[in-house]
């Protein structure tokens, strides 16, 4: 019983903290069990009520978010498309919403999610470019290391379930090929090439899997999704990694 009890005490000390408040100049803040990109809470400022109406933004911690990478400008485009979709209003700066007293349990969880899903959309587009990018010097880099007759045109591939995957490069080696994928750190790059991977390893003839990354240590737990279905390297390894990376 005493373990029970020591568990149940755990569990309850975890769930306080999972959501925080606190009062600050005339208004209550709410942490959110919910990341940005940078590790900090997502965080919604409820104000004080007005004839029973109570405003509850974001207070411009998703746009200061995006500004600090420089991408402050895809901020009003992006958050009006996503707060109509989360039936909260925008502005050039933050989401919000105004609710009853009685409905404010719903208007944190939507401001809340529309502010971490515009951050999560900009940063995944900002991903991409970069992919792009990583990429164009990954089939270079693998045409100076097996030779640019290996290095396959077509970057499509149908996997075991017949749907088709699009990736970063393919060489042929001796009979058979390895498939090449750039992977941010952005977990929609990780899923999917995880996503992609097993399909791909369920083939008859797999090719060789190999994720390319910028820094292992970066993806944390999540670098066991990847290593789980192919193998991983990092894109500034030797031209021997690569070489072992196909056989």
């Amino acid at each position: 019983m005493a373990v029970l009890a020591d568990f149940d005490s755990a569990v309850e000390s975890v769930a306080k903290e999972l959501v925080k408040a606190h009062w600050h100049a005339g208004a209550h803040y709410i942490n959110l069990p919910m990341l940005y990109p940078d590790g900090s809470s997502v965080t919604v400022r409820v104000d004080q009520p007005q004839n029973g109406i109570a405003r509850v933004s974001d207070n411009g911690f998703a746009y200061r978010e995006v500004e600090a990478v420089g991408a402050e400008a895809s901020f009003p485009g992006t958050a009006a498309h996503v707060a109509e979709k989360r039936n909260v209003e925008s502005n050039r700066r933050a989401v919000f919403a105004e609710a009853p007293v009685s409905q404010l349990h719903r208007a944190i969880c939507d401001v809340a999610v529309a502010s971490w899903e515009i951050v999560d959309r900009i940063y995944s587009r900002i991903s991409e470019r970069d992919e792009t990018e990583v990429e164009q010097k990954l089939r270079d880099r693998l045409a100076s290391v097996f030779g640019p007759n290996r290095l396959q045109q077509i970057r499509k591939l149908q996997g075991a379930s017949s749907s088709d995957w699009d990736v970063s490069a393919i060489v042929k080696t001796n009979g058979s090929s390895a498939v090449f994928q750039v992977v941010s750190d952005h977990p929609n790059s990780i899923f999917r090439t995880a996503t992609a991977f097993h399909d791909l390893a369920a083939l008859e003839h797999a090719p060789r899997l190999i994720a390319v990354v910028e820094d292992k240590g970066r993806l944390g737990a999540k670098l066991g999704l990847l290593s789980q279905a192919g193998r991983v390297i990092e894109e500034g390894q030797r031209d021997e990694v690569f070489r072992r990376a196909v056989v």
